[in-house]
């Protein structure tokens, strides 16, 4: 992989807050981007408005807390999941991501330093020995994206590997796995890939990785050491959509089952903030309804349906936990037939972590 060369084409320049200026995160990044151009700040509010876009990468200290619970949405079930905030904004350009709806400042935005991450990541690990934790850093960004430029992940599994209740995913639309391959403990790490069929990447997801590019990546990750988990968010709900989406899940067959951490579920959603900032998509053109969090989602009974037919699609191949993102107990109840907290495999994973 030409490091150089990727992230030379994603990025036209590079702005390195004083505070971090020495930092070696920020040196290696500097060498790596020689080509573009980098200049040292104050702050954001130093970078001039013609670089205020995404070709833009803004290396920074942590600001406010660096892990902290997933906010979940009102009224629908939360998984309890653990977010790492380091990469903030992204360059694959999704057309339906939510971040378009939340992200005010454009330049992609890189938190440099890890040391508080794993303090805190132990700390709630051992303070709930009993528990299963489960934390990622894809919450406001891909995992993997510009990991190989800043390795951060490497020093996170490093400083976590054993804790055998904490498992630290990375979730990711690319196939960014070979600089974690080598790693010699990897704990419980997890390795995220979100699937969608590749029709709907070709047309909303344009500078992912292929959907052979994601299984191949995830295969060489297994056999690596490393677990895998798949996420169906968002499935984009279309006439014969079962044709598209099924040959998808079948796939995951191909993974041994006891590599498979888990597998999730969630149709589009989105405020009303993001449908103002999307593109015109074919998509938005279907029945939505305002949900308690304030979402627009598909109709009740559209969603339960795909969720039913799913869940009965990868059970005729594995029995590894599957869980819903942010859906209500009503939908919970029609396609388990039980909430969560009941549910063998996925009790464990919802149950409410302390100390974070």
């Amino acid at each position: 992989m030409d490091l150089s060369q990727i992230y030379s084409n994603l990025f036209s320049a590079l702005f390195i807050a004083e505070e971090v200026e020495h930092h070696p995160a920020a040196s290696r990044v500097r060498k790596i981007l020689s080509s573009i151009y980098h200049h040292v700040v104050a702050s954001k509010d130093d970078i001039p408005e013609e670089y205020r876009n995404g070709r833009t990468l803004y290396l920074t200290a942590p600001k406010g807390k660096t892990v902290d619970r997933c906010p979940g949405s009102k009224g629908h079930i939360c998984c309890n999941y653990i977010t790492v905030d380091m990469y903030h904004g992204c360059t694959i350009g999704c057309s339906y991501c939510i971040m378009q709806g939340y992200l005010n400042f454009e330049p992609v935005t890189v938190r440099l330093g890890t040391e508080e991450i794993i303090e805190t990541l132990r700390m709630v690990s051992l303070g709930n020995p009993d528990l299963i934790i489960r934390a990622g850093t894809g919450e406001v960004g891909d995992s993997l994206l510009l990991d190989p430029l800043f390795r951060f992940s490497e020093e996170i599994i490093a400083g976590i590997h054993d804790l055998d209740n904490l498992y630290f995913e990375m979730k990711t639309k690319t196939g960014y796995v070979d600089h974690l391959l080598s790693l010699p403990d990897k704990g419980k790490s997890v390795i995220g890939f979100s699937l969608n069929p590749q029709r709907i990447i070709d047309g909303e997801e344009p500078w992912a990785a292929s959907l052979k590019e994601r299984f191949d990546a995830a295969s060489r990750a297994v056999e690596n050491g490393f677990l895998v988990s798949f996420h169906f968010d968002p499935i984009i709900v279309s006439e014969g959509w079962q044709d598209f989406y099924f040959p998808v899940a079948d796939t995951i067959a191909e993974i041994p089952e006891d590599k498979v951490a888990w597998i999730s579920l969630g149709t589009f959603r989105y405020p009303p903030v993001l449908k103002d900032s999307m593109p015109d998509r074919p998509y938005l053109y279907d029945e939505f309804v305002p949900c308690r969090d304030g979402k627009y989602r598909y109709l009740q009974k559209i969603r339960t349906r795909v969720y039913q037919d799913m869940l009965k699609r990868i059970r005729t191949f594995s029995s590894v936990p599957v869980y819903l993102c942010m859906e209500s107990q009503a939908v919970w109840k029609s396609v388990f037939g039980r909430l969560p907290g009941g549910i063998p495999g996925l009790s464990g994973i919802f149950r409410r972590p302390g100390n974070v």
